[in-house]
């Protein structure tokens, strides 16, 4: 099959005699005899890559490029009855593209502050955003084509100042090796960002919709370029998911066991099992301290700190007045605290007497002991 019969030749100009129907056929047909050769050129020199998405990357859409012949030819503008549809063509071009760099860029962020903490749903307003924009950008190039806005004159002027058309060329085989096991490491880790978000079981459908969606997209956008506006905001998900999510690793392994994640207030590190502070003195679990003076005097109101200037806070526990129970009241670093006693209280009224029948609890101030305060060195 010769160049001059190239289904891609004979679509592209079908196009263009479409857009020229207005004039008078033998017009019609020189012009289309003036641009086929440079129009078989392109054709050849693509080979492989040959489509009428790809030919309209080097002349622009088929409809555009006719609009350019006729003003170069000085022909009549055309009839008017799709004038509101052509012109607004560009406008959602545009619209389309604005939509797909902030969907890519909402992505990253995305990925990015889910990766710092898996367990935390706050960014998952701002991923459903993402997907509700990436959804309606990448909707409208894949139905409408990706030409629209390859013809776009900034995006032409980019590619050119750029050199991106010849470096597209030259990386087409190392990027067919590179391809298809990016695809599917951006599912696997998409599945993997599933699972580590279990918490939100609407997070874990997103992902693995996610996931399926790259494994489907990623061989289409292979064989038409159109379906990487699905690839590029998912590949942006999944970089911001790894970047975040190594830094927070990084973050723990440089963050030492005491340290806190509340920059404005300390948190004490001697932790039971239960994640409740307490304080030990050899094996025995301390609830209470009291300071004195070098007199021997009980001091009231003091506040510890360890040697880091961190609140040694231990649990506060009172009474309740309804049912008599200890019960935990708070956490704080002040000492002395109140002694909670406990018993019963018998029929008669009488604290811890025969057969009580009622709690009995009560915070008793003060000191129960003295001491003798060593003088001397």
């Amino acid at each position: 099959m010769s160049a001059h019969t190239h289904p891609v030749v004979r679509a592209y100009l079908a196009r263009v005699r479409t857009a020229l129907s207005d004039l008078p056929a033998a017009e019609v047909e020189e012009i289309v005899e003036d641009v086929r050769p440079h129009l078989t050129e392109i054709v050849e020199r693509l080979g492989e890559r040959a489509s009428v998405d790809a030919v309209a990357e080097e002349l622009g859409a088929p409809e555009s490029y006719a609009a350019e012949l006729r003003t170069a030819g000085e022909y009549p503008p055309a009839p008017s009855t799709k004038g509101f549809v052509e012109k607004s063509r560009p406008m959602l071009a545009r619209a389309a593209l604005a939509g797909l760099l902030a969907a890519t860029i909402c992505a990253a962020a995305s990925g990015l502050r889910m990766g710092v903490n898996w367990a935390d749903d706050k960014a998952l307003p701002l991923l459903l955003f993402t997907v509700v924009l990436a959804a309606g950008s990448a909707g409208y190039l894949i139905l409408q084509g990706s030409h629209d806005v390859w013809a776009l004159p900034e995006v032409r002027k980019f590619v050119e100042r750029t050199g991106l058309r010849g470096a597209g060329s030259r990386g087409k085989k190392p990027l067919q090796v590179i391809s298809p096991v990016w695809w599917v490491v951006a599912a696997v880790l998409l599945g993997m960002f599933a699972f580590a978000a279990a918490s939100s079981p609407l997070v874990v459908v997103t992902f693995l919709v996610l996931a399926g969606l790259m494994l489907w997209a990623g061989p289409m956008s292979a064989r038409e370029r159109r379906w990487g506006a699905l690839v590029l905001p998912l590949s942006a998900l999944v970089v911001g998911g790894v970047v975040g999510t190594g830094g927070s690793i990084v973050q723990r392994i440089n963050q030492p066991d005491w340290a806190y994640d509340d920059p404005y207030a300390y948190t004490s590190w001697n932790l039971d099992e239960g994640a409740e502070s307490e304080l030990y003195y050899g094996s025995r679990t301390l609830e209470n301290l009291y300071v004195f003076d070098a007199e021997g005097q009980p001091l009231t109101d003091v506040y510890v700190y360890a040697e880091d200037g961190s609140p040694v806070l231990l649990p506060r526990y009172g009474c309740d007045p309804n049912t008599g129970e200890k019960i935990h009241t708070g956490r704080d670093n002040q000492f002395p605290r109140p002694r909670i006693e406990q018993g019963g209280w018998d029929e008669h009224g009488t604290v811890n007497g025969y057969n009580v029948d009622r709690p009995f609890c009560e915070e008793v101030e003060g000191v129960p002991f003295t001491v003798a305060v060593p003088s001397g060195k």
